[in-house]
């Protein structure tokens, strides 16, 4: 067995942060405004970051959660960093990862996040994972990969193997690097679909007492395919045409027209959506305009796009135009997300 060192107390502890790699600098200010003395020991170029924080992990995981950050999708911290070489199998680089996860109790759920960040490995972290997962089971213990009750993670970096385990809501998201994937379908109407139930399932969104629903800028009609599913009824309007499969819908309703034209009852729609590609500020004032139609206390979810260099500066100005109409709950660079960031927004009364 190849030799493991144990990071104790008087060691900086190890992160790695996780964010999109054309935002990893906004996700390293987060970080920061959380710990101004953290070191960045690697940037591996694919928007993953090793970093040292001088804080405890404890007081460094709840402060950055308890701050939400919008760029940082996922964290794992590290207690332990092994060795391995060509000469291990995959059961003894299993068991040396294991060795020190022993503690998980019987009957909880355990995700094992395998990332490789360097070098090139005569295993497949696919086949490591299912060793850990064999391993799980002997304990005991239930292999899961959605809703966690633990996580055990592993960054595969050359011959550097750095492991750590966690409670599945201390690493920001609970899927391996905060990437959510959903099953693609060729009959999909856009692929845009993926940021509405990605911001639904992140932002917990009950959607349970959603009966009505403004889609805005709706085509080709991703977003107003998620809701129609979801049993909602949904108002589609854009200047451009939606896709003809919608129509099989009995509650879908197509307004082909200009947004600042429309003529509706007003508080009539229980949520607004937008996923709108233009100047986030005109886009946020005419969705404050919009609002009308929607009911006091009632969500919005809407996209704005990211632009220029000043990243966070533009969205704190967007924040402020929507702050005029809505309170803001959550505001995230999501996985499905590009160039843009997702805001869950309430309408105050």
């Amino acid at each position: 067995m190849t030799d493991i060192k144990i990071l104790d107390g008087n060691e900086e502890n190890l992160f790695a942060i996780t964010a999109s790699a054309n935002y990893i600098n906004q996700a390293l200010e987060e970080a920061r405004e959380v710990d101004k003395q953290l070191k960045i020991l690697q940037n591996y170029d694919n928007g993953i970051l090793l970093a040292a924080t001088t804080m405890s992990k404890e007081d460094f995981t709840t402060t950055l959660l308890n701050s939400k950050p919008v760029f940082i999708r996922h964290i794992s911290s590290f207690h332990a960093i092994g060795e391995i070489n060509e000469n291990m199998t995959t059961d003894e680089i299993a068991a040396m990862i294991m060795k020190h996860n022993s503690i998980i109790e019987k009957n909880v759920k355990v995700a094992v996040q395998i990332r490789k960040v360097r070098g090139e490995y005569y295993f497949n972290p696919i086949d490591l994972k299912g060793k850990i997962d064999e391993l799980l089971l002997e304990m005991g213990s239930e292999p899961e990969i959605k809703e966690p009750d633990y996580i055990i993670s592993v960054l595969l970096d050359g011959a550097k193997c750095y492991i750590g385990m966690s409670h599945g809501m201390l690493n920001v998201s609970t899927w391996s690097g905060g990437m959510i994937h959903y099953k693609k379908d060729e009959v999909d109407i856009s692929r845009a679909k993926y940021k509405l139930l990605e911001a639904i399932s992140v932002f917990k969104l009950d959607l349970s007492n959603v009966h009505t629903a403004l889609d805005l800028g709706a085509a080709p009609g991703g977003w107003t395919s998620v809701l129609l599913e979801k049993e909602i009824a949904v108002t589609a309007v854009d200047i451009l045409p939606m896709d003809v499969r919608l129509n099989k819908y009995q509650n879908y309703t197509n307004i082909k027209g200009n947004i600042t034209e429309l003529d509706l009852p007003e508080e009539s729609f229980d949520l607004l959506t937008a996923d709108i590609s233009s100047n986030p500020k005109s886009t946020a004032t005419m969705i404050n305009k919009a609002s009308r139609f929607l009911k006091n206390n009632g969500y919005a979810i809407v996209t704005v796009k990211l632009m220029g260099d000043k990243v966070r500066r533009g969205i704190k100005e967007v924040k402020e135009i929507y702050q005029e109409v809505f309170s803001i709950e959550e505001v995230k660079q999501l996985f499905h997300n590009k160039d843009e960031i997702t805001l869950l927004l309430k309408k105050q009364s």
